[in-house]
């Protein structure tokens, strides 16, 4: 692993304080690697966290209150958006020692100007980042993802805005 991708491992503000409890959950499973398939299995624990079925969840139509809550915060409200659930992701995987981007981008399927955020883990098995949009029944990309920036923590975003 390079130093520019060790450099995702590192926490900001909104990423550093993992959600325990959530975190709890994760490390019972069985993964023996971190392969797209065991990123599958940590989503769907975490999309279960976020289900309005089990728990009262906020949905956030806001930008900065989607970017800009912390990974607890987020976990703590059941807060509901592309960028907060980034935030959480970012903040498990980095966590377990998975370099971890956040993305932020759009999503122009119905509307060319819609923000969205999602994320890049790093796989070892493939020795590169891989995307993955948790907000995505399959958690994969489409053509109608497409990316601006990419984030060690959305702090730096912030200041660019």
């Amino acid at each position: 692993m390079t130093e520019e991708n060790k450099k995702y491992l590192k926490f900001g503000k909104y990423t550093l304080d993992c959600p325990e409890e959530l975190l709890n959950k994760i490390k019972v499973l069985p993964l023996e690697k971190i392969d797209k398939d065991a990123v599958h299995k940590i989503f769907k624990v975490i999309k279960q966290e976020f289900d309005p079925e089990l728990h009262k969840v906020n949905v956030v139509n806001d930008f900065k209150i989607s970017r800009f809550t912390s990974a607890k915060v987020v976990f703590d409200k059941r807060q509901y958006s592309c960028g907060s659930l980034a935030t959480v992701v970012a903040s498990i995987f980095r966590t377990l020692g998975i370099p971890t981007k956040l993305i932020d981008g759009k999503y122009i399927k119905n509307n060319p100007n819609m923000k969205h955020a999602w994320n890049e883990i790093y796989l070892i098995d493939q020795d590169k980042f891989i995307s993955f949009d948790i907000t995505k029944p399959n958690f994969e990309l489409t053509k109608y993802n497409i990316k601006e920036g990419e984030y060690i923590d959305w702090e730096v975003l912030g200041k660019e805005l």
